[in-house]
């Protein structure tokens, strides 16, 4: 069961992927990478990483998707949405590698929950991607460059309302 669920997971995943570049509208653009990233979350489960399952849940298609919703209404769009809408050489790049994605995820989802030859999972620590081990790892070595990304997504969000507003000032 764990199998054909992880397939339609990444059929759908791969599917959404797809949409995100081949829609017109920016915020239907957003709402299919929400459902990519819950889709992504769904096999981080299904591989027995619940923190990350979590973490994808909660920061990506929470916080992150909230900031880059707030960034499309923010700029003006409008030129941008009533322009012809073209297959363009980025998307058909991003289509290429959505498909090496998708071949790469069916390969692994069948290493991993059919045990067909390869990885050894038994050379991975047995906490290793438990809340406890992360935290403890993020809060004593890694708490540097923690605070520096902090500090550096923080100062892109300033950035990004300042832009934002200049470009709305010229416009008035």
């Amino acid at each position: 069961m764990d199998v054909i669920i992880f397939f339609m997971a990444v059929v759908f995943a791969m599917g959404s992927a797809i949409a995100i570049i081949c829609v017109k509208n920016p915020i239907h653009s957003a709402l299919w990478m929400v459902s990519t990233l819950f889709c992504t979350a769904v096999i981080y489960l299904l591989l027995g990483f619940d923190f990350l399952a979590a973490i994808q849940v909660i920061v990506y298609a929470g916080a992150i998707m909230m900031l880059i919703v707030y960034v499309i209404m923010l700029t003006s769009i409008e030129e941008e949405i009533k322009k012809r809408y073209r297959l363009r050489l980025f998307q058909i790049v991003g289509i290429f590698f959505v498909i090496i994605f998708f071949i790469q995820a069916v390969k692994y989802g069948m290493v991993h929950l059919t045990g067909w030859e390869g990885f050894d999972w038994k050379s991975i620590p047995e906490r290793f991607g438990s809340v406890n081990y992360i935290a403890y790892k993020l809060f004593t070595k890694f708490v540097l460059p923690f605070e520096v990304v902090s500090i550096l997504l923080l100062a892109g969000i300033a950035g990004a309302v300042y832009l934002a507003k200049k470009e709305k000032n010229k416009g008035e």
